[in-house]
């Protein structure tokens, strides 16, 4: 890092106390919470907005909200259903709190292809979208870039995805061009990407005309800076910025610099979500590998070209593991579940509530063609190995879910198939139960030759 740019000190963490001094000390309740000292709390881990209080002033609602915001500034590209959100962010590492946001993964459109090849793109974006763990993993959003440098085929392709169900980035250095690109999309909220400084304050009007976002890009830090000093001293300030670097290693060294310096230094020039083309970077590490590690290095918004997109499922797959909520693992529904078509005679299963435990077992069953009832029992969302060693799985639990679904009334045997690492509780499910227990296999695609084998309705 250039020492300019270092910041000596670290910034100073907001207590509640400060917060509560601002507050009307009136313990009224409206805001959801007991007291005003609940709500500071409240306040300062980000879990409840400013405007939750009815009775704040103006003047202590400005400086709430301007003590409470994160760090790396809330940017909304597009509107409506369309809209995605980037930034928003408040820490580094994921388990200092979480992370709010999910990087953008958008794809590279652009005018030197002709309206078929473009087409075929869009096509092949909403087919690579696939559901995992009750969540679709899909494109979040197109970048259109003019790389003809000409408007009129560019305007042509804006024309052509201006109704698709994607916010747009308009990737253009011509403020002529941008012009004509906005006034198609008018009130489509699109992120105009390409400023430099040469061309600043052309695009800034464009950006403050149309109310959209914008993204800034320098060669060097001190650029950079200036270039976002101007857009702020005019008023702008859903700004992206495009980080400096040419090579991967770079990049991410630039990413790092910005995301350090907005959460733990309060680097406020800085605070704001990042935008990176890991296909048009200096590296021979193939692009998919690229778009991870710029991923995994705070980039709020990737933008892939037409050829990655192949390889993009595991990418979507990295970028779902990462935005989980360390606190909070993804969960289903306690509960009994339907897998196919069960009969009085099909097998019943117990499982774990974890999310991936629970979706890769119904898609195993539902692909072997097995019909069964399944029991998911409350496990804070821990997997099945989880919830053994730290005695989350419970007799107690399964009993308590048998009885509220009223399961030995849908079948005419008494049998329970349990996970095969949940053996050592089969005596004492049994007990509690007073049905048979079978430990099954320890992989989920080896249970339909398990119960071919070893399962029998007509055996209590």
């Amino acid at each position: 890092m250039e020492g300019w740019l270092r910041v000596s000190r670290k910034a100073k963490q907001m207590s509640p106390i400060e917060v509560y001094k601002l507050l009307p000390k009136t313990n009224c309740g409206k805001c959801g919470f007991p007291t005003c000292m609940a709500f500071a709390f409240k306040l300062v881990q980000g879990a409840v907005e400013v405007d939750k209080c009815p009775y704040l002033s103006d003047e202590a609602k400005s400086l709430l909200t301007g003590m409470t915001a994160p760090p790396v500034a809330l940017v909304v590209i597009g509107r409506g259903d369309k809209a995605v959100r980037v930034g928003g962010e408040k820490v580094s590492f994921r388990h200092e709190d979480k992370f709010y946001n999910q990087p953008v993964i958008a794809l590279e459109l652009n005018d030197l292809m002709d309206m078929e090849e473009a087409e075929n793109g869009l096509k092949k974006a909403e087919e690579i979208a696939f559901e995992r763990m009750g969540q679709t993993l899909k494109v979040n959003a197109l970048a259109l870039r003019n790389l003809s440098g000409r408007a009129e085929p560019f305007v042509r392709l804006v024309e052509l995805v201006k109704d698709t169900p994607y916010p747009l980035i308009v990737s253009t250095g011509n403020p002529s061009t941008a012009m004509k690109a906005l006034s198609i999309l008018k009130d489509e909220r699109p992120l105009l990407h390409g400023a430099v400084l040469r061309n600043l304050m052309p695009m800034a009007s464009l950006a403050r005309r149309f109310k959209c976002p914008i993204s800034v890009k320098a060669a060097d830090w001190r650029t950079l800076l200036a270039a976002v000093n101007r857009l702020r001293g005019i008023g702008l300030h859903d700004i992206v910025i495009h980080p400096p670097g040419e090579t991967l290693k770079e990049v991410i060294e630039s990413l790092t610099i910005i995301r350090r310096l907005a959460v733990d230094k309060k680097f406020e020039r800085l605070g704001y979500p990042t935008i990176t083309f890991p296909g048009d970077l200096k590296s021979n590490v193939p692009e998919p590998l690229r778009t991870s590690a710029v991923m995994t290095r705070y980039s709020s918004i990737v933008v892939v070209k037409l050829e990655a997109l192949r390889f993009l499922r595991p990418v979507m797959m990295l970028r779902q593991s990462i935005m989980m909520d360390p606190r909070a693992p993804i969960s289903v529904k306690p509960g009994l579940y339907e897998v196919g078509e069960p009969t009085p005679e099909s097998p019943v299963l117990v499982t774990t509530n974890y999310a991936l435990t629970y979706y890769i077992l119904t898609e195993d069953l539902k692909n072997m063609g097995v019909d069964c009832y399944l029991i998911v029992v409350d496990t804070g969302g821990l997997s099945v190995a989880c919830s053994i060693a730290g005695d989350k799985l419970k007799p107690e639990s399964v009993k308590r879910v048998m009885e509220e679904t009223g399961i030995a009334d849908k079948v005419k045997h008494r049998t329970l198939i349990i996970p095969g690492r949940a053996a050592r509780l089969s005596g004492d499910i049994e007990d509690a139960t007073g049905w048979r227990v079978l430990v099954g296999p320890l992989r989920s695609k080896d249970i339909a030759g398990f119960i071919e084998k070893m399962f029998r309705p007509n055996k209590t």
